[in-house]
């Protein structure tokens, strides 16, 4: 082909009176100058051989840093779970002096309203008791527990998470939530933070799972 175009060059020339000589830039530009011979099957095997050594070579590479970017991000995700389960037990704890400590605001509300005189007893007990129900936060302490223990199972299987992970921090955020307006306690609040900040810090990293 080549020789061809050389030749038809030189006749162009010659019949218009042309000079200089044809670069190899110029001809490595004409339509099929560097196609691969139809009648070479050995180098088109070559050319197939070498295309998909790459391509193996390439998908290779390409496995093993999405592993290593998963095996990253599932580090990072277990420690934030690990920091928001270590403040749970202190919710559980201050939770369950909430009661007392209702009962004995209330009565001392109580001894002011009637200027220090005698509070009923079991209408004291049964405000407070109320008072505790409403505030109970147990449910969805046992919640969060139920969806750390799902994450860490989502980490351990080779299926698609994305998805379910959002959807469970979803869960997770909104028990932190209903933990922050159930509970007046200062240090309940202070820890029901502190999850909804990991719980964020967690939905921006599960944006990079499939």
């Amino acid at each position: 082909m080549l020789a061809g175009y050389l030749q038809a060059i030189g006749t162009i020339k010659e019949e218009f009176g042309l000079g200089g000589e044809p670069s190899i830039d110029l001809l490595a530009k004409l339509p099929g100058a560097l196609q691969g011979s139809q009648d070479n099957p050995s180098a088109d095997a070559a050319l197939a051989a070498g295309v998909t050594g790459a391509m193996s070579q390439a998908l290779a590479s390409l496995t093993q840093m999405r592993t290593t970017e998963g095996e990253e991000i599932v580090a990072e995700l277990t420690g934030r779970l690990n920091t928001i389960e270590k403040a749970l037990p202190l919710i559980e704890s201050q939770a369950n002096r909430l009661p007392a400590a209702y009962r004995e605001k209330l009565a001392k509300r109580l001894q002011e309203m009637t200027a220090g005189g005698m509070v009923d007893e079991s209408r004291l007990a049964q405000e407070a008791v109320l008072l505790a129900d409403r505030s109970d936060i147990s449910e969805e302490i046992a919640r969060l527990k139920s969806h750390i223990s799902q994450m860490r199972d989502l980490f351990a299987t080779n299926e698609e998470a994305g998805k379910r992970l959002d959807f469970i921090l979803q869960e997770m955020n909104r028990e932190a939530n209903t933990i922050l307006s159930k509970s007046g306690d200062i240090a309940i609040s202070d820890a029901a933070i502190s999850i909804k900040t990991e719980v964020e810090k967690l939905r921006e990293q599960a944006q990079n799972v499939e």
